[in-house]
């Protein structure tokens, strides 16, 4: 049996702030709709973590939510990881340009799942949240210090346990690499890492007091921020089936490969053999 990853029973904020979120567009969460649900016992969600430029996922999760065996499974695909696709460019961060189903598409051919469905969230939602809840406490592994004047792009912090405040997070979730070309010693490997532990502090703080009476204020910026194609009733029931699941059965796994260069070009190589092994034992397709 493979070993789980460190960080699993962990959800991704991202996630499940996301699936409520979403559903309290314009107050109506627990108002009736007809929409009829099209959620099946195996439910396949991509969230993606949308750049500031709307092309680009810095972040991608495969999340599937189990009612069969009673679990949920989150699987991080590194942004370089490289895909054969018939695009010029081969890492499948930049497949979002090409719309939500070229990004699908591109998912399944490295994971062998399907996607029922989608929701992209933007960066400024994790610095709204953050706000929201008063910052949180973390753990900045390195010394982060990056300058892009294209994007307006400022990232500047330092090593050690800290309390961040939105700007200060986003930073932390952006971060890739220093201007002197110095950074996460395994690359996408650690950064996975760290933006994981991000997820824990926010969920952590989110399912505490503090979190409860800032509830309406974060839910505000996750739905200003997200686009999906779940209806509200399907999201109610997502959320009720997360909860009903429980934290101690939802893991998060990384997909498996380590980094390596092809043409000149620095990727996030897929081992395909440990994919298939971990999809097998962790995930139903």
């Amino acid at each position: 049996m493979r070993k789980k990853s460190p960080i699993v029973r962990v959800l991704s904020a991202v996630v499940l702030i996301a699936f409520i979120a979403i559903g309290f567009n314009a107050g109506r969460l627990f108002i009736g709709d007809n929409a009829p649900s099209r959620l099946t016992d195996v439910t396949n969600i991509l969230v993606a973590g949308v750049d500031v430029d709307g092309y680009r996922t810095d972040l991608i999760l495969m999340v599937q939510v189990n009612t069969i065996d009673n679990k949920v499974s989150v699987l991080q695909i590194p942004r370089d990881t490289r895909v054969s696709n018939n695009r010029n460019d081969k890492k499948i961060n930049s497949a979002y340009f090409s719309g939500i189903d070229t990004l699908k598409k591109e998912v399944r051919s490295v994971t062998g799942l399907y996607t029922d469905f989608f929701a992209t969230i933007t960066f400024d939602a994790f610095k709204e949240i953050v706000d929201a809840l008063g910052g949180v406490t973390i753990d900045v592994p390195i010394d982060m210090n990056y300058h892009d004047p294209v994007q307006g792009l400022t990232i500047e912090l330092k090593a050690g346990r800290q309390k961040l405040n939105g700007e200060e997070a986003m930073m932390f979730m952006r971060f890739r690499k220093n201007d002197d070309g110095t950074g996460y010693p395994m690359g996408d490997i650690d950064r996975n890492k760290a933006q994981a532990q991000f997820y824990s502090a926010v969920m952590k703080k989110t399912m505490s007091p503090v979190g409860v009476l800032k509830a309406p204020f974060i839910y505000s910026a996750v739905m200003e921020n997200t686009t999906t194609d779940l209806n509200n009733r399907e999201v109610r029931q997502l959320m009720f089936r997360v909860f009903r699941i429980g934290k101690n059965n939802i893991n998060i796994y990384q997909l498996p490969g380590e980094p390596g260069y092809r043409g000149g070009v620095s990727y996030f190589i897929c081992d395909e053999d440990e994919t298939e092994e971990l999809i097998d034992e962790n995930f139903r397709h």
